[in-house]
């Protein structure tokens, strides 16, 4: 006997899909077929047997040899998407790359949507308060026919848009394995603390910046949670090398090659959407300055890769709101001072300003360190 189940959202948290899987299995229902346009699963009715599922996402065809001799077998490939099984205790577990790259993508969009959404009900919020503040009267609701439509296509997209991005960001959580951050093992009293906001946007000032405290003989004892507060203690002046490292996706073993380089984890950013991870390692008089990345073209490649970053989030935004401050402007000429278009444009004239401080600040650190390595 076949049975299916329909499963819309399977792909935004695998770890979940698969237990779901192992479960079923428990159940003596085995999957024999998947339709990833349906997005239904089948399966045949068996003795039940506990065993592990394992889904991965696949560009290239290819199942490693490892894999296969520990016994892990293909259930069923369908497009990019392979389903394994292994019917005991697996010695070897396959690596999520593929999905934590696929699902990242997908992630993105629905964060730029969400925020398009958010941005867009702010700025009807504003003009309608300060329409009403600055005498404009009350809204006015005209009956349609087509408000059903609206409000419903309203509800789903802000239901569904916001699921999903949770969703998927709680799926790629389960599939990090970040190790936790090292500190040193000693007790001094914290002494200082200090606040840094934006450094992501010129990373090689707070490498310098850490390096001199550490010179002064302040020590870094701890970073915050979202990386904003530095505490420090005092101690013996040294030498200490910094790398603030940003990487788009995370490979399984980035944070052990550079631990085996003698590098030390001090912050890694929790967010999927920025991965921010700052290193240290210290070094004697006589030794060279360490360096995450050895050689020009490494440092480069990374300089620009978070220059494109930032720029690509800030840079068009930027533009957005300039071409819709040009559109406003008769507004605010032909119309009393404080009315809503002129509020707006100065809410707008803010997020110009700061939107655009972080576009040319990281793309002053990209040609910072270009003029270093060239």
């Amino acid at each position: 006997m076949k049975v299916s189940f329909f499963r819309p959202l399977w792909s935004y948290d695998t770890r979940k899909t698969e237990q779901w899987l192992q479960d079923k299995a428990s159940n003596g229902l085995f999957l024999t077929s998947f339709n990833r346009w349906t997005r239904k699963f089948y399966f045949k009715e068996a003795r039940s047997n506990p065993c592990t599922y394992r889904i991965q996402y696949e560009k290239v065809d290819y199942f490693p040899t490892s894999l296969a001799e520990d016994g892990w077998k293909t259930i069923l490939k369908e497009g990019r998407w392979r389903f394994i099984r292994h019917d005991h205790i697996p010695a070897k577990k396959p690596l999520p790359d593929g999905i934590i790259a696929r699902n990242k993508i997908h992630l993105y969009s629905f964060l730029a949507i969400f925020l398009y959404m958010l941005l867009s009900a702010s700025m009807v919020g504003l003009l309608s308060f300060f329409a009403i503040m600055g005498g404009g009267g009350a809204p006015t609701f005209v009956p349609s026919p087509y408000w059903a439509i609206t409000i419903t296509a309203g509800l789903t997209l802000w239901s569904f848009v916001p699921y999903s991005t949770y969703t998927i960001h709680k799926g790629l959580k389960k599939l990090k394995n970040t190790p936790e951050p090292v500190a040193e093992k000693n007790h001094n009293p914290i002494t200082l603390t200090k606040w840094r906001f934006g450094w992501q946007y010129a990373p090689d000032r707070l490498e310098e910046w850490l390096e001199t405290k550490e010179e002064e003989g302040y020590h870094l004892e701890k970073v915050s949670r979202f990386g904003f507060r530095f505490s420090f203690s005092k101690g013996e002046p040294r030498k200490v090398s910094y790398a603030a490292d940003f990487q788009r996706s995370i490979e399984s073993d980035y944070f052990y090659l550079h631990s085996e380089r003698g590098w030390r984890n001090l912050f890694h950013t929790s967010s999927t959407f920025l991965s921010w991870t700052l290193w240290a390692k210290g070094y004697g008089g006589e030794e060279g300055k360490p360096e995450l990345y050895s050689d020009g073209y490494h440092k480069l490649r990374h300089a620009k890769r978070t220059a494109i970053w930032n720029g690509g989030i800030f840079f068009p935004l930027t533009i957005l709101y300039v071409w819709l401050i040009t559109l406003n402007m008769d507004g605010i000429f032909s119309g009393d001072t404080f009315d809503a278009t002129f509020w707006l444009v100065a809410v707008q004239t803010v997020v110009v300003i700061e939107f655009g401080y972080f576009s040319v600040r990281s793309l002053r650190y990209y040609w910072r360190v270009r003029n270093t390595v060239l």
